[in-house]
């Protein structure tokens, strides 16, 4: 069993050496889930962009690409390194920083951003009600969060629950977290994928 985990902390958990690198440099496997995400925040040029779990940068950098300045953070140091590599061109210009450190303690003010996301990282989460909690934090009024996780449908038990010991949670459960944590017009759906598609905005209190 130590081994096992050990395996699914240097692939996916806390991504480490060469295979890690290499995928996560071009995550084919997630690449639907970060369409799914651009599409549901509709990013504009005046919007200030969150990632929380950045792995090697490929969403980040669609991101981007349409953002006038963003922030991410993972707590992997070798996804932090891939990432700022993938995306130097927006450090350089001064549009971009990337941290290393954990999603229950993110490491911005408060109101800060206009538009967060976070791709397939939730199921690792201890404390869920505490990174949504800070996601909801660092958003502006009128910001919105957009997140791909796992849902709890039998396959991903069996699969990723029992085999990968993730985090999966029903979409009710879900949505009694986001609006928990003070989100509204929060939208949450289950895929016969596996994937769990979550929405929810901070409500702007003008």
């Amino acid at each position: 069993m130590q081994l096992w985990n050990r395996f699914i902390d240097k692939t996916a958990r806390e991504p480490e050496g060469k295979w890690a690198i290499k995928n996560y440099a071009d995550p084919k496997a997630h690449y639907r889930s970060f369409r799914i995400i651009m599409d549901a925040l509709a990013l504009h040029p005046d919007d200030i962009y969150c990632e929380i779990g950045c792995g090697g940068g490929v969403l980040l950098d669609m991101a981007m690409s349409k953002v006038r300045e963003g922030s991410a953070l993972d707590h992997s140091r070798t996804m932090v390194a891939l990432s700022t590599q993938k995306n130097r061109r927006y450090i350089d210009q001064g549009r971009l920083e990337i941290h290393m450190g954990n999603a229950e303690q993110l490491p911005w003010v408060s109101n800060r951003f206009t538009a967060c996301a976070s791709a397939n990282m939730f199921f690792f989460v201890e404390r869920p009600e505490a990174v949504l909690s800070e996601v909801f934090r660092v958003l502006k009024p009128g910001g919105r969060f957009s997140m791909t996780t796992i849902g709890d449908g039998f396959f991903a038990k069996i699969t990723y629950g029992w085999l990968y010991k993730l985090r999966t949670y029903s979409d009710a459960r879900m949505t009694a977290m986001f609006a928990a944590a003070g989100f509204g017009n929060v939208r949450v759906k289950s895929t016969l994928g596996m994937m769990q598609v979550c929405y929810g905005e901070k409500k702007d209190l003008k």
